[in-house]
Protein backbone atom coordinates (compact mmCIF):
# COMPACT_ATOMS: atom_id res chain seq x y z
CA UNK A 1 0.00 0.00 0.00
CA UNK A 2 3.21 2.31 0.57
CA UNK A 3 4.45 2.10 -2.62
CA UNK A 4 1.12 2.67 -4.44
CA UNK A 5 0.83 5.97 -2.25
CA UNK A 6 4.19 7.20 -3.01
CA UNK A 7 4.06 6.28 -6.95
CA UNK A 8 1.51 9.02 -7.10
CA UNK A 9 2.76 12.52 -8.25
CA UNK A 10 2.98 15.27 -5.01
CA UNK A 11 1.03 17.29 -6.97
CA UNK A 12 -2.20 14.98 -7.53
CA UNK A 13 -1.92 14.89 -3.80
CA UNK A 14 -1.99 18.72 -3.52
CA UNK A 15 -4.41 19.23 -6.20
CA UNK A 16 -7.04 16.40 -4.14
CA UNK A 17 -6.51 19.07 -0.97
CA UNK A 18 -7.09 21.95 -2.86
CA UNK A 19 -10.04 20.30 -4.73
CA UNK A 20 -11.38 19.48 -0.68
CA UNK A 21 -10.82 22.53 1.17
CA UNK A 22 -12.84 24.12 -1.98
CA UNK A 23 -15.64 21.82 -1.74
CA UNK A 24 -16.13 22.02 2.09
CA UNK A 25 -15.58 25.87 2.41
CA UNK A 26 -18.83 25.78 -0.24
CA UNK A 27 -20.62 23.35 1.44
CA UNK A 28 -20.08 25.59 4.67
CA UNK A 29 -20.73 28.77 3.02
CA UNK A 30 -23.94 27.11 1.03
CA UNK A 31 -25.70 25.81 4.35
CA UNK A 32 -24.55 29.52 6.11
CA UNK A 33 -26.47 31.29 3.09
CA UNK A 34 -29.39 28.51 3.73
CA UNK A 35 -29.68 29.23 7.44
CA UNK A 36 -29.56 33.20 6.67
CA UNK A 37 -32.15 33.03 4.52
CA UNK A 38 -34.60 30.72 6.48
CA UNK A 39 -33.73 32.57 9.27
CA UNK A 40 -35.63 35.99 7.23
CA UNK A 41 -38.47 34.01 6.65
CA UNK A 42 -39.13 33.40 9.98
CA UNK A 43 -38.58 37.58 11.03
CA UNK A 44 -40.94 38.38 7.79
CA UNK A 45 -43.76 36.06 9.32
CA UNK A 46 -43.84 36.90 12.91
CA UNK A 47 -43.18 40.74 11.82
CA UNK A 48 -46.44 40.48 9.78
CA UNK A 49 -47.99 38.69 12.60
CA UNK A 50 -47.19 41.31 14.95
CA UNK A 51 -45.27 39.49 17.02
CA UNK A 52 -41.43 40.89 15.99
CA UNK A 53 -40.72 44.93 15.11
CA UNK A 54 -40.46 45.45 11.58
CA UNK A 55 -37.06 46.01 10.58
CA UNK A 56 -37.21 47.93 7.05
CA UNK A 57 -33.59 46.78 5.69
CA UNK A 58 -35.27 43.24 5.40
CA UNK A 59 -37.97 44.50 2.45
CA UNK A 60 -39.97 41.87 3.75
CA UNK A 61 -43.24 41.62 1.24
CA UNK A 62 -46.49 42.63 2.39
CA UNK A 63 -48.79 39.65 3.53
CA UNK A 64 -51.84 39.02 1.35
CA UNK A 65 -54.90 39.93 3.19
CA UNK A 66 -57.95 38.62 1.40
CA UNK A 67 -61.71 39.63 2.30
CA UNK A 68 -63.05 36.77 4.58
CA UNK A 69 -60.10 36.16 6.76
CA UNK A 70 -60.12 39.12 9.40
CA UNK A 71 -63.20 40.25 11.71
CA UNK A 72 -62.04 43.78 10.77
CA UNK A 73 -63.17 42.69 7.10
CA UNK A 74 -66.90 42.60 7.85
Amino acid sequence: MRKIIESVPHQFWMGLLVAAAIGAYSWVGESDYQQQVESAQLYCEMSDRGAWPVRPELKCPKPDIQQGLHLVAL
